[in-house]
C-alpha cells in the first residue's frame, strides 16, 4: 500500500505502456517489504523538463529514462557520473544531496546479459545498428575492449559523431544503414546489436534482405522488446533484450538504494509474470 512516506521511483519515456520495469521493481519491493513504489509516466519531448522538475520538487528517490530522452536529459541534471559523461547518455537518475545525478547502465547491462549467454565482448566483430542513446552507451562500452566495431545508421552524421566520440582501443568504422551495408556487415559477424526501435526481422524485411542472410552472424541482439518478432536464424542464436532489462534494473536498484541488488529475485519476478523463461 502506498502511504505518505512511500519512496517513489519512476520511468520517463514515450511510449511506456509496454514497459516491464514496473513489474520487476514493484514485485521486488513488495517481496522485500520495502516501502517503495515504481510508476511509469508517459512524458513527451516537450514535457521532459517539467517532468524532471516535478521529480525534483516531489522528492522522487530516482527515476529511469528511456526513449526518446536519454540524450537530451543530460542538460537538465545537476551532475553526471563518469560513464554517463563519456557515453553521452543517461538512463538512470538518482536524487542526492547535490541534486539529480545521471548514470547510464545500458552498456554494463548489455555486457552482463551477453556474458550470461556465453558471449565475451572482447576481440570480437560487432555491428551496431542505430546511433541513439542506447547505441551510444553500448558503443562506448564495447570500445573499451579490443573489438572491431561497425556502426550503421540512417543518418551518416550521427554515426560519424558516435564513432568519433568513442574511446578505447577498438577499431571503429561507420556507414549509412542501407541494404548493401547491412548485407555486407552480416557476413562473419560475431554479434549484431540492433539499437533501433525496429526489430531486426522487420528491418530486414523493409530492406528486402532475406532472413537466411543472418545465418553467418553468430548472435543477434535486439534491444527492443515491445513487439514480437519472427525467429531469426542466427548462427548461435538470439540474445533476449529481457535479460538486459533485468540487469539494467539491478544496476539501477544498486544506484538508488546503495546496496547489492537481489538479482535472482528481480529476474524471477519477471519470469513469473511472463509465465516462462526467455532463455
Amino acid at each position: 500500500m502506498i502511504k505518505g512516506d512511500t519512496r517513489v521511483h519512476s520511468l520517463y519515456g514515450s511510449p511506456v505502456a509496454h514497459s516491464l520495469s514496473p513489474v520487476i521493481f514493484n514485485t521486488t519491493f513488495e517481496k522485500l517489504s520495502l516501502n517503495r513504489t515504481y510508476v511509469p509516466f508517459e512524458v513527451s519531448k516537450d514535457s521532459l523538463k517539467r517532468a524532471v522538475e516535478a521529480a525534483r520538487t516531489l522528492g522522487f528517490d530516482g527515476f529511469n529514462v528511456t526513449m526518446p530522452h536519454k540524450i537530451v536529459i543530460l542538460e537538465m541534471l545537476d551532475g553526471l557520473d563518469e560513464n554517463a559523461k563519456k557515453s553521452g547518455s543517461v538512463n538512470t537518475v538518482v536524487r542526492t544531496k547535490k541534486g539529480l545525478v545521471g548514470y547510464n547502465t545500458d552498456g554494463e547491462g548489455a555486457v552482463r546479459a551477453l556474458r550470461s549467454y556465453g558471449f565475451e565482448p572482447s576481440n570480437k566483430r560487432i555491428v551496431v545498428l542505430g546511433a541513439g542513446g542506447a547505441a551510444q552507451a553500448l558503443v562506448h562500452r564495447f570500445s573499451t575492449e579490443n573489438n572491431t566495431l561497425r556502426i550503421l545508421n540512417r543518418t551518416l552524421d550521427k554515426a560519424r559523431e558516435l564513432a568519433d566520440n568513442a574511446t578505447g582501443p577498438s577499431r571503429i568504422w561507420y556507414e549509412e544503414l542501407s541494404r548493401s551495408s547491412l548485407e555486407k556487415s552480416l557476413q562473419d559477424t560475431d554479434l549484431l546489436v540492433n539499437a533501433t526501435p525496429i526489430r531486426t526481422s522487420t528491418l530486414l524485411s523493409q530492406l528486402k534482405i532475406p532472413l537466411n542472410r543472418v545465418k553467418d552472424t553468430a548472435w543477434v541482439f535486439d534491444l527492443a522488446y515491445d513487439k514480437p518478432s519472427e525467429p531469426i536464424p542466427a548462427g548461435r542464436g538470439t540474445i533476449s533484450p529481457l535479460e538486459m532489462l533485468v540487469h539494467q534494473a539491478a544496476l539501477s536498484y544498486e544506484i538508488w538504494l546503495n546496496e547489492p541488488a537481489p538479482f535472482a529475485l528481480m529476474r524471477s519476478s519477471l519470469v513469473d509474470y511472463l509465465g516462462k523463461d526467455w532463455k
